[in-house]
This record gives C-alpha cells, structure tokens and sequence, in this order.
C-alpha cells in the first residue's frame, strides 16, 4: 500500500513537472535571476534575517539562558547541516553548539525537543490558515478545505499529545523505570531504573515548566512564521515582474500556506513542492509559468541556499574558537 501510494506521488509530480517545464522560456528564467536590482538584494537580505529571527524563537523561550543571537547561530548551523546530511546529524550539531555555551543537557535537550514539535504543529496547522484566509477574501473551494481539515485535525492531535505530555509526570517516571529496566538488560554497566526514573522526570519537569511560562508565545512565533514564508515567496515573485493585484496575490499566499506541510520532505520539497505551485497558480491567475519558476529559484536561494552557505561558515567559526 505505502509502495502504490510512493507511486501515484511520483506520477503526479513527475505529470505536474512536464506540464510545467513545457511552457517556459528559460532564456527569461535567467534573465530575471541575473537582474535583481542592489535595493531588491538588500531588502531579500533583510526579510530572510526577519525569517530566521522568528524561526529561531522557540529556542530562546524554552531554552533557559540561551541569548536570541546564540539561538539563531544553532538554528543556521543546525539548518545547513540538515540541508546536506541526514537526520540526526543537524540535533548532534545542536547539541554539541548548546553544550558549548554552557546550557544544560536536560534544558537544551528539552527544550530541543519543544521547539521542534512546535515547528511540526505550525506546519500542520498552515493548510488550515490558508484555507481561512482564501474562503475570507475569495470563496470557498473544496481542495484547500480538505487540505485544511486533514492536516488541522492532525496538527491538534500532535498538540494535545504535547500538552499532556508535559503535564504526565507519573508517566514520565514509569517510563523511565522500564526504560532503565530494558537498557540495564541489554548492557549492564548503564544505570539503573532509579537513574532513568530521574532524568526523565526530570526532563518532563523542564518541558512543562518551559511551556507554563513560554510555549505560547513559540506556538504564535511559528505561526507567523508561515505567514512570513509565505510573504517572502510572493516578494520574490514581485522581485522578478510578476504584477501584484488583490486576488493574485490571495492565490499565491494561500496556496504557498496550504503546500507548506511540503516543505517538510528533503531539501524543502525540492521540485515537489515548486511543480505543485506553479502549476496551480498559474491555472488560477495570470502569471505567466516562466515568471512563477523565476520567483521560486529566487526565492530557494534567499531561503535554502544562502543559509547554508552561512551555517557552514558559523561551524567553521564555532569550532575554530570552541
């Protein structure tokens, strides 16, 4: 069943990707690329430093004595590393930077672990906000309803999951006995039941204490974060002739907000994530498919391919100096 449903995936894409590159003019493609103008550059620059600064608040609100700026230093790195390595490369990175700054196990791991479920909510919850807006300002259609309803029920499934999870101390030490029990067995030189017990409850106490004061606040940062994503793509497609009207611009937010749960696959949903929107937009407007893959390259440089560029060189940094 996971096969077929790979698949049909491939198949589509593969459909949309043809459908796509059949009706552009790359000689305009490259044109648009190469005559960004030094103010438009500088404007891209300051929105994806907005970007990351709102990506990386999580960290700093549930990570106890972690600066802002620190927070957006593991955020580069940790991105840079995830963009050319698997997982769990880029939360090693994380760790390793947190350590380094003096930050406690239990709080950077704790709050590592918040900050990234947050992430996966927002993401969750995205379709839902587009399919709000798009009903709000045009009508309704049935396509992002769906999207909405299948990704929102599971974004407030995971959110109740984290909240009860932070709330379980019982069941954090119970968990931690059997999980003491397990290793001991299998290695018998580890600690014991009673070690486990206490750094899991332990843990669960960081996490709930982090998330009484602050989880909020990292809940609505990455909501915003959606928007701000969405904001950037359309500027990017300003940026390279495309004409912004009112309901333009409704398609191009709310269908990038509906597809940001794409993002989550490799290199951003590389190809995936590009066909499905262009190929939507443009047979829902009037933008031309030439200027829609323009606006994405664009936009992939400013949002994937600069900041890993900048997280290696922080690495590169951070150890020369740790």
């Amino acid at each position: 069943m996971v096969q077929l449903a790979r698949l049909v995936v491939v198949a589509v894409v593969a459909w949309l990707l043809l459908r796509l590159l059949r009706g552009i003019d790359w000689s305009e493609v490259g044109y648009a690329l190469t005559h960004l103008s030094a103010w438009q550059i500088a404007v891209l620059l300051v929105v994806i430093l907005i970007r990351r600064a709102i990506l990386a608040a999580p960290l700093a609100l549930l990570i106890a004595g972690l600066s802002y700026l620190k927070a957006m230093i593991s955020d580069v790195a940790a991105a840079s590393i995830a963009t050319i390595a698997p997982s769990p490369g880029d939360v090693v990175l994380r760790l390793s930077m947190l350590r380094s700054w003096g930050i406690d196990n239990t709080d950077a791991a704790s709050g590592l672990t918040l900050s990234t479920t947050i992430f996966y909510i927002a993401r969750l919850a995205a379709p839902v906000m587009g399919f709000v807006i798009f009903w709000a300002a045009r009508d309704f259609y049935a396509p992002f309803a769906w999207a909405g309803l299948v990704f929102g029920v599971t974004a407030v499934v995971l959110l109740v999951g984290l909240l009860l999870a932070v709330r379980a101390e019982r069941t954090a030490g119970t968990i931690g006995r059997l999980l003491g029990r397990v290793i001991q067995r299998v290695r018998p030189s580890s600690p014991g039941p009673d070690v486990w017990e206490e750094r899991l409850v332990s843990f669960q106490s960081h996490s709930a204490g982090r998330m009484n004061q602050r989880g909020w606040l990292a809940i609505l940062s990455q909501l915003l974060l959606v928007g701000v994503e969405a904001g950037v793509l359309v500027l990017c497609l300003a940026f390279v002739g495309v004409k912004l009207d009112g309901p333009t611009v409704i398609v191009m937010f709310c269908s990038f907000m509906v597809l940001y749960p794409l993002t989550g696959l490799p290199l951003m949903g590389a190809g995936v994530l590009d066909a499905t929107y262009a190929a939507f937009v443009s047979d829902h407007s009037a933008v031309d498919a030439t200027d829609l893959v323009a606006g994405l390259l664009v936009w992939r440089v400013a949002v994937q391919f600069l900041p890993v560029v900048v997280g290696l060189l922080i690495i590169v940094v951070w150890r020369r100096f740790t």
